[in-house]
């Protein structure tokens, strides 16, 4: 079959190479089908694009990945999915093609997503086995279900395939490239579409040949696109390893927890190439041990000359504000490069802290958004501490920012001064 897969995802601040489609598509080649990606982020026409890929190619099917439901900053929010359901109507009343969503974005509720969008199947998780799956069901007329099941897998046969879109335009634009480690997360945050998840971890000799690949063609600038580094420590400690053997001169930035780190690490880290931390931190429920292991994490990064950028979400239920202004003077005393502070949380149907929120009535209270939505596919957030009194709690300190004031993400504000030239 002909595949054709679209990223909609026109989003700049910054703009994000649609790495999920590169994965995608040579999956989609080693059993036979024949893929091509529209890659719509610098667009200056959508639908001519698209058209111009359908007559060029005369896909037999189109697969439309949703990486985001919107920007989840509440003041600045951007809602992605109205424009993506026009682009699966047009698919399918112009060219009678069947749409198929995949993307994390699916992740958020799979039923309701693919019900907004008005598509035929949804793929919720990795895709890369199930794609293929998919596709022969519908091949042999046995397909029965709209919804499946990404499967998380230790190998691939498949390996991503960089530059099937256009690097030069999104480095150009601010871009990063990016890779990926592995797929899933064991930490269990009460607000993570990803908590508790299997976790499955590429093939270290496969990640270095996707960096060789951009090496090679002049490219030496990544961001991690893994939620968290830090996953597993011993395959950490291998992927360095690895990296430093190969001597390649790259600089690197990326997202880790609290805790799961010790002095190799960072010293590979720094050996490696990473300049950039961006750090997780949230306060629901955290013993004193966790804010023990976030200062002795920002500590040991500015021992080893590595810049971090600490992404906090604070302002839970049962949370008030002389707690928050706690955690604020913690942040204050071990003093990160950057701190983002967001006391807006984003509530999607099958989270832990929606469920908690939802049966409390005096909780409910504070909701905002579409309140009445109870798929939650639009935007519903919790708040109890705006971003009012946050500012008075901040006190002016200019180490902090408060989240979706303006556009952008917390260590795109330091990246600039933290490359080493």
């Amino acid at each position: 079959m002909n595949v054709l897969l679209i990223n909609p995802n026109t989003y700049k601040s910054p703009p994000v190479p649609p790495i999920g489609l590169e994965c995608i598509a040579p999956c989609l080649e080693n059993e036979g089908h024949r893929a091509e990606i529209v890659d719509l982020c610098f667009s200056e026409n959508l639908y001519k694009d698209i058209d111009n890929a359908m007559v060029s190619f005369s896909p037999d099917i189109v697969g439309i990945t949703v990486r985001n439901v919107e920007t989840v900053l509440y003041h600045t929010n951007e809602f992605f999915l109205d424009e993506i359901k026009d682009m699966v109507n047009h698919v399918k009343s112009n060219y009678g093609l069947k749409v198929i969503l995949g993307g994390t974005g699916v992740l958020t509720n799979p039923e309701g997503i693919l019900d907004y969008l008005n598509a035929d199947f949804a793929i919720a998780g990795p895709g890369e086995d199930e794609i293929n799956t998919l596709l022969r069901n519908i091949q042999s007329s046995e397909n029965t279900k709209k919804i499946y099941q990404g499967k998380y897998r230790l190998n691939s046969s498949c390996p991503r395939k960089p530059f099937k879109v256009d690097y030069k335009k999104y480095f150009d634009a601010g871009g990063i490239a990016g890779f990926e480690t592995h797929k899933g997360c064991s930490s269990s945050c009460v607000y993570c579409l990803e908590a508790n998840s299997r976790v499955s971890f590429k093939n270290v000799e496969d990640v270095i040949e996707e960096i060789k690949t951009f090496v090679v063609s002049g490219y030496n600038h990544f961001h991690l696109c893994d939620s968290e580094f830090n996953e597993s420590i011993e395959y950490s400690d291998e992927f360095c390893t690895a990296l430093k053997n190969e001597g390649l001169d790259i600089k690197w930035a990326m997202y880790m927890k609290p805790g799961n780190f010790n002095r190799k690490l960072f010293k590979l880290l720094k050996n490696t190439g990473v300049y950039l931390i961006t750090l997780t931190v949230d306060s629901w429920q955290k013993c004193p041990e966790y804010w023990s292991d976030v200062e002795r994490f920002i500590f040991s990064a500015k021992l080893w000359g590595i810049k971090t950028a600490v992404d906090f979400l604070t302002g839970f239920p049962y949370e008030d504000e002389d707690k928050v202004l706690e955690y604020l003077d913690l942040l204050r005393r071990v003093q990160p490069d950057s701190v983002g502070v967001n006391t807006y949380i984003r509530l999607y149907k099958s989270l832990r802290i929606t469920q908690i929120i939802m049966n409390d009535e005096k909780l409910k209270n504070n909701l905002l958004g579409n309140v009445d939505d109870k798929t939650f596919v639009k935007p519903v957030f919790y708040n109890h501490i705006n971003s009012e009194k946050l500012s008075e709690l901040i006190k002016g300190d200019t180490l902090f920012r408060i989240e979706g004031l303006e556009k952008g993400v917390n260590y795109s504000r330091i990246i600039t001064e933290a490359i080493p030239q």
